[in-house]
């Protein structure tokens, strides 16, 4: 019985590892690493199996999911797709444009927004939509009141940011947008 009291207490025999606790064995870290690569294998897999979109259809997603988050109020989903380095004739940059969206999202009011006759150009990393936008306000009585009407140029930059935190890739961002209406720069 004393041999064995002895034989758990050694740090050299693998139990006790020194902190009191239960043995880390080499078969627990051997476990752990292949989980880790089977993870790595499974994220390539489901990204390889994937089509990549034309430049044309990555802009036209962007700015159907800008569409929806205005109409949502998600002011992170609207933000996530302007450039930090946005600018326009109205003289706003990325946080004007910020705090006149929390502004607006604070209303209880909800918006519709639709876009028609777009057209999307793409020339390497920049790209145009040109489209006839029209904003209505639905207000709590449900009754839609139309704010703008009128023509839109919205001007995207293809720029470097990093999914997952590591894995480096180009999103779109907005970086200009001509047409603003009165209202909104006021």
């Amino acid at each position: 019985m004393e041999n064995v009291l002895l034989l758990a207490s050694r740090p050299e025999t693998g139990y006790n590892n020194g902190k009191g606790g239960p043995p880390v064995r080499r078969s627990s870290w051997a476990v752990l690493g292949m989980i880790c690569a089977l993870a790595g294998v499974l994220i390539c897999l489901r990204t390889a199996g994937r089509t990549q979109l034309s430049e044309e259809d990555q802009v036209h997603s962007l700015v159907a999911k800008g569409q929806t988050a205005i109409e949502r109020k998600d002011l992170r989903g609207a933000l996530s797709r302007v450039s930090r380095d946005y600018s326009d004739p109205a003289g706003f940059n990325f946080e004007t444009l910020r705090l006149q969206a929390i502004q607006a999202f604070r209303t209880d009011d909800s918006y519709k927004v639709v876009l028609e006759n777009t057209s999307i150009r793409v020339q390497g990393d920049d790209a145009l939509v040109e489209a006839d936008v029209s904003v209505a306000v639905i207000s709590d009585n449900k009754k839609m009141h139309w704010v703008f009407t009128g023509p839109m140029n919205i001007s995207l930059r293809n720029e470097k940011s990093k999914r997952w935190v590591v894995v480096p890739v180009k999103t779109w961002k907005v970086i200009s947008i001509g047409g603003l209406p009165n209202e909104f720069t006021e």
